[in-house]
């Protein structure tokens, strides 16, 4: 069972619980830097692992460890969910690697590991399907006995890391990965550095050091600290997007390296990645490293057409106040709308598509707003700006194509009608509904070109801010270029 405690209201929208008041926030976003380099170094010792095992058979019992709570599917060929976590220990780090890293010394100072980056990962053999879910470190959760930030779950133990992400899930682990990040920058050192093809300049990155020059244009070779400074880089003028663009270029580089006979037939190489996996790597006592490389191979396919990226739904940043009476910034989570997000992965579905959910973007929706109330017609205008407002993802919001009186003026509360003749305006009035609580919704007729009417009645017109669960755009392989 989850933690979902919350009893759940009942509303005239059967979509109400996908569609949650934001609060006037705007959701965070998926865009932790170490997201796609966590991946990326599972995906590296994994194949390492897989082509070169003979090497790591005295190595796996040194990187496995029993751990409470996870535990394998019955059926290899059955659904299955992988926590990977990328923990910020900094042993083992100079000064001016922690400064290269970002990585200062964790608040607290007393050596303890917190979960940096964390992603549950639920993949379907059959379909090959991988639906990611990336948690904001910063959210506050129930973590044992009292709520906290999910990343200092890991302070309390792997149990309590496992605990913490099923409790809140509602899903069993069946793998569990433990990396330090860290260790990305010892790995690209043990495969003798990665070449890149790098098509157009970068300018001086203040934050990360990171230039190339128009004469060093081509297939540029990166180094440990280079390779760092190539993926944490966002100078660009798509930002995290180009990031996680080179991110994703610099893993398919860096596979093609490990895979390859330079790595392979070469002991050195192959030692010096166990010796990076030793110290970098846990694996519950139920993996094999045969059986994590199998798993590598089934994430390393970044298309979107099998590949789902989401960020845990969450209210965006808030305060809380700490079991030290301190106040923190956190993530504020959405539980009712995380819950149908875990509900959907768990019966193996799209979140996106969840229990029917309608896939309509707000932009879509033509709406007329009428006063019922009196022969004024101040109370529509008003309604539709909260409307608008309320409906608003991103870009997108409902468009107000009519404002007018209603044809009488006893309503009695807000009533929304959709247009009985459309295949799709049931649909769209959900979606409204959903931003506007405590509203009627029944067929009828509408006006030309209006899908949705709103007929604001007497009392207050309340809404509520809508949220989508939607998946995060996924660079196409096709749009990289060629590694």
């Amino acid at each position: 069972m989850g933690i979902f405690r919350k009893k759940r209201s009942s509303s005239s929208s059967q979509y109400a619980d996908v569609f949650r008041s934001a609060r006037a926030r705007q959701r965070k976003h998926f865009r932790h830097r170490w997201q796609w380099i966590l991946l990326g170094l599972f995906l590296l010792l994994g194949s390492a692992f897989g082509y070169g095992a003979y090497y790591y058979y005295s190595l796996q019992g040194e990187v496995q460890q029993p751990i409470e709570g996870v535990e394998p599917t019955e059926q290899r060929e059955d659904p299955f969910n992988v926590l990977i976590v990328g923990s910020d220990s900094r042993a083992g780090l100079t000064e001016d690697q922690k400064l290269d890293l970002g990585a200062g010394d964790v608040e607290g100072g007393d050596g303890a590991a917190r979960a940096d980056t964390l992603i549950l990962a639920h993949v379907d053999p059959a379909t090959s399907k991988v639906t990611m879910v990336q948690f904001p470190r910063d959210l506050w959760v129930p973590v044992g006995r009292k709520d906290d930030k999910i990343n200092a779950a890991l302070m309390g133990g792997t149990r309590r890391m496992v605990a913490t992400v099923e409790d809140l899930t509602g899903l069993p682990i069946n793998h569990y990965v433990q990396i330090n990040i860290a260790g990305f920058r010892d790995l690209i050192e043990a495969i003798g550095g990665v070449e890149v093809c790098v098509p157009e300049a970068i300018p001086f990155d203040k934050q990360t050091g990171l230039e190339v020059t128009e004469e060093e244009v081509g297939m540029v070779e990166f180094n440990g600290d280079d390779a760092l400074r190539f993926v944490r880089s966002r100078d660009f003028a798509t930002g995290d997007f180009a990031r996680i663009q080179n991110q994703q270029k610099f893993i398919a580089a860096a596979l093609d390296k490990v895979l390859s006979s330079s790595t392979i037939f070469r002991p050195g190489r192959i030692n010096a990645l166990a010796d990076v996996a030793r110290r970098n790597v846990v694996i519950d006592d139920h993996t094999t490293l045969k059986g994590l490389a199998e798993i590598g191979q089934r994430l390393r396919n970044f298309d979107p057409a099998t590949f789902e990226a989401y960020t845990a739904p969450n209210l965006g940043i808030g305060t809380a106040t700490t079991a030290g009476g301190d106040e923190a910034s956190i993530v504020v989570a959405d539980f009712d709308t995380m819950e149908v997000m875990f509900r959907a992965i768990g019966d193996n579905e799209s979140p996106a598509e969840a229990d029917g959910v309608p896939n309509i973007s707000p932009a879509t929706i033509r709406v007329g707003v009428y006063n019922g109330v009196g022969l004024e017609k101040t109370i529509a205008k008003p309604a539709a700006d909260k409307l608008q407002a309320a409906t608003t993802i991103g870009d997108s919001q409902v468009q107000i194509v009519d404002i007018d009186n209603a044809d009488n003026f006893r309503y009695r509360g807000t009533t929304i009608v959709y247009n009985k003749d459309e295949p799709e305006a049931e649909r769209m009035a959900d979606v409204v509904a959903a931003a506007v609580p405590g509203a009627a919704v029944e067929p009828g007729k509408t006006a030309r070109d209006v899908d949705v009417a709103v007929i604001v009645g007497r009392g207050k017109f309340k809404t509520e801010k809508i949220t989508q669960i939607l998946p995060l755009p996924i660079p196409r392989p096709g749009d990289l270029p060629e590694v």
